[in-house]
């Protein structure tokens, strides 16, 4: 937009050539001298990662801890020893001690129920509830808590195991914070056999609209017991995605929710297990979607439950926008590249489904006769307003005149130099900022080449902020889970930001210290320091032809990026909540961290 993309406005847009590398090695010397960079080496597979790296992480962490009972909830039918004993080693052998094992059996075959009440002798924490007829995992876990005496909960699966430090670590975050109602770890797959570890899935902190699309949180869940009482504990009619109906029940109860950024559960790639693959229960499928209804339902929020294809257990949601729609405005400044601007405004009017909308058109020193041309084509739209902001180039200051001229009840910061793709992009768009707990909404932005552009932003990646998931495709699977899940982040890019009047004007719109980069990621964590979640919505999505618009400017970048830090600092070197610390910040594309200092 503007002759230069704004890449999110992160990626500080440098000249090209000399100037560009040596202002590239200021910026970065200046973020090393302050220690405020993430130097990781190159990339390290899983297997290299848990030899090389996992070690450093316990080792500041296994000292024995003192804290409450812990009961740990194990559902069992008719459970193999070559599953169930592991599991029972892996509880004995944990390095807290404070714990209650809780077999809930409602095995069929007489000599599993010996077997498994055998396994008593071997600890006198563990307690066996026997279930002489069998009623599903939801009546057998909720048998197994009443037996269940600990101040906190956890649920382990008949056939996988603990990590040797997992009720360690939950008792040191719990000595931390005595009020956690709510604890997760990241997790990991382990073969049948038990002899690998595989597929490590390291998680965010708690992220409300990532739980709505999926269960994220999964294993390993610990939850004080009184908040289960609270909500009833298990359901009936959710078996294969009753602990997604518990935790969606739990966190509309509690905003006190601690994430370990750990492995700390192995979940095993078994025969009939979900962990193998989800079409193995394909009613975990219809019961997650009858969940997550029920949970719409629960919180009053105007929105039907989506199922992706080919995606079981993951889900949408379609908000349902008033009749009467509210009226849109969106802000698009350029300074010429008419090709540019006919292909995006071309496609908005020839795509766009929503019909309350307004485009205002901001022309920053437009000078080619080809920009008149069409811009007086464009005066004959009734959607179309057209404006002259003549004055040295600050991103920021057009944008906050955009937003002057806009009868929106909305407003859509978008760059000239993209390109819609879904028709209902503005429907889904106002779905999503319309929510009260919204701040700013983003979209999923793709290169020409159909690689992604733009899937969120990360605070302290690249050195500063960078997107993450780029150059991936939307269903790769990462170590950090799919590009193509809605999630929340500190900040999303303005080159498609969707967000409510009242709040842009609440955080003050625009930083306009900003003249090139930065403004947009210092919008979202001004709302999200107000309370607002910032929403990354996958399911709109768009081309952005980022490097057809780079042009130069003049001064401005130094300010921008020391005016960045003072943004950015609380959350670069691994303390953006939305990322986590066994990533690799210097890869875009989702690496594992390999060194730990």
């Amino acid at each position: 937009m503007l002759g230069m993309s704004m890449r999110g406005s992160i990626n500080f847009i440098l000249p090209n050539g000399s100037r560009r590398r040596k202002a590239a090695k200021k910026m970065y010397n200046s973020l090393k001298d302050r220690q405020f960079i993430a130097v990781n080496s190159a990339d390290i597979t899983y297997d290299q990662w848990i030899k090389q790296c996992e070690p450093s992480i316990w080792s500041t962490t296994n000292r024995a801890h003192e804290g409450p009972l812990i009961s740990i909830v194990v559902p069992c039918y008719n459970t193999p020893d070559k599953y169930l004993v592991p599991l029972v080693e892996s509880v004995v052998g944990q390095v807290y001690q404070n714990w209650q094992l809780c077999l809930a059996d409602g095995s069929t075959e007489l000599d599993a129920r010996q077997r498994i009440a055998s396994l008593t002798k071997r600890d006198k924490r563990i307690t066996y509830v026997s279930i002489r007829d069998n009623q599903g995992i939801v009546m057998n876990t909720n048998e197994g808590l009443k037996k269940a005496t600990g101040e906190y909960v956890t649920f382990l699966d008949h056939d996988d195991v603990f990590s040797l430090y997992a009720l360690n670590e939950v008792a040191k975050v719990i000595s931390e914070d005595p009020t956690v109602d709510l604890l997760y770890s990241d997790e990991d797959k382990l073969s049948d056999d038990g002899r690998e570890r595989l597929i490590p899935f390291f998680k965010p902190d708690w992220s409300p609209e990532l739980l709505l699309g999926v269960n994220y949180i999964n294993h390993l869940l610990v939850v004080r017991r009184t908040m289960i009482d609270k909500v009833g504990g298990m359901r009936t009619g959710f078996d294969g995605a009753q602990d997604f109906d518990l935790l969606l029940r739990l966190t509309e109860n509690t905003n006190n929710i601690k994430h370990i950024p750990k492995i700390l559960y192995h979940w095993r790639l078994a025969e009939g297990s979900t962990a193998k693959t989800v079409k193995e229960k394909n009613y975990a499928d219809r019961a997650g979607q009858r969940a997550l209804k029920d949970a719409v339902k629960r919180r009053g929020i105007l929105a039907d439950v989506i199922e992706i294809p080919n995606r079981p257990t993951n889900y949408r949601l379609r908000f349902r926008l008033p009749e009467h729609q509210p009226k849109v405005s969106i802000i698009i400044p350029f300074k010429d590249k008419p090709d540019l601007l006919r292909q995006c405004v071309g496609s908005i009017l020839a795509k766009t489904s929503y019909k309350n909308y307004e485009i205002i058109l901001i022309s920053n020193n437009s000078v080619e006769q080809e920009t008149h041309l069409y811009l007086d084509q464009l005066r004959q739209e009734k959607h179309c307003k057209i404006y002259t902001w003549d004055h040295p180039f600050n991103y920021s200051k057009i944008n906050n005149f955009g937003r002057t001229q806009a009868n929106g009840t909305f407003l859509v910061l978008l760059n000239n130099d993209t390109e819609i793709i879904t028709d209902s992009w503005l429907e889904e768009l106002i779905g999503v900022a319309s929510q009260p707990a919204t701040g700013a909404v983003g979209s999923l932005l793709y290169y020409p080449n159909k690689t992604i552009q733009h899937a969120g932003v990360i605070l302290g990646m690249k050195t500063m902020a960078g997107h993450v998931f780029r150059r991936r495709q939307p269903n790769d699977w990462t170590d950090f889970g799919l590009p193509s899940w809605p999630r929340n982040y500190l900040a999303v890019t303005g080159a498609c930001l969707a967000i409510k009047t009242s709040k842009y004007d609440e955080a003050g719109g625009l930083d306009e210290v900003f003249t090139v980069a930065g403004s947009d990621v210092a919008l979202g964590i001004s709302l999200f320091k107000k309370g607002y979640r910032n929403v990354y919505w996958p399911f709109v999505e768009l081309i952005h032809y980022e490097s057809a618009s780079v042009g130069t400017y003049n001064n401005g970048i130094q300010l921008d990026y020391d005016h960045s830090l003072d943004y950015y600092r609380p959350y670069l070197n691994w303390h953006d909540p939305y990322f986590n610390s066994n990533l690799d910040l210097m890869n875009e594309q989702i690496g594992l961290r390999s060194r730990y200092e």
